[in-house]
């Protein structure tokens, strides 16, 4: 498993010496889970803090690459209120990823020097676990898993001020493997966020 991080390490930050801007994110995440049969298996949402270093870099007219690393926490959580004192009537699990991705940006409105970028985007992502594996609730039998993976989709806004760039994204996690799993189910973990970017041009 260091292995792996340390390749993914490399793999984000090879381009750095052509990297444009420096940025951090800073947001909250929405997640909960879902599954095939769709059953009702800690679907209410959890919400969470995110954070992101990353860097922009290839930057062309109407395109760049965004890569970034960060930690974030997925899970979900039900309550039953016919249920209260049994021990069935609530269960929470929540564990915390290491974040990986890389996003090519499409810029759909750049016209004016001093005019604000639009724009969307699609890459991959990896989770890497860094925090508990398996459930503690009554769902025991369930463990998160150590790496997955999936496609990242973003929406966003950004406006340069000399060296400074700041944003407002808005992304979408979609599962290709599942968070979590038994030996019958997986679960998936579809999961948004609303983050803030500081960048420093370099």
């Amino acid at each position: 498993m260091k292995k792996l991080f340390y390749y993914a390490l490399f793999l984000l930050f090879s381009p750095v010496a052509q990297a444009q801007f420096i940025k951090i994110d800073n947001g909250v995440l929405f997640s909960s889970f879902r599954n095939e049969l769709k059953l009702d298996i800690l679907t209410q949402r959890n919400t969470s803090y995110a954070t992101a270093l990353g860097i922009d870099y290839l930057q062309k007219k109407h395109f760049y690459l965004s890569s970034q690393i960060g930690y974030l926490q997925i899970g979900g959580h039900e309550k039953n209120d016919a249920l209260a004192g049994t021990g069935f009537g609530e269960a929470c699990e929540q564990t915390s990823f290491v974040h990986l991705n890389t996003q090519f940006r499409y810029l759909i409105f750049t016209e004016k020097p001093f005019s604000p970028s639009f724009f969307v985007s699609l890459g991959p992502f990896a989770n890497i676990l860094s925090g508990k594996k398996a459930f503690k609730s009554y769902y025991q039998g369930y463990d998160f898993q150590n790496l997955y993976g999936g496609l990242k989709t973003e929406l966003g806004i950004t406006k340069d001020f000399r060296r400074l760039r700041l944003g407002l994204v808005g992304s979408y996690l979609y599962n290709l493997s599942p968070t979590a799993k038994s030996s019958a189910l997986g679960l998936n973990s579809p999961s948004y966020s609303m983050m803030f970017t500081l960048g420093y041009r370099i």
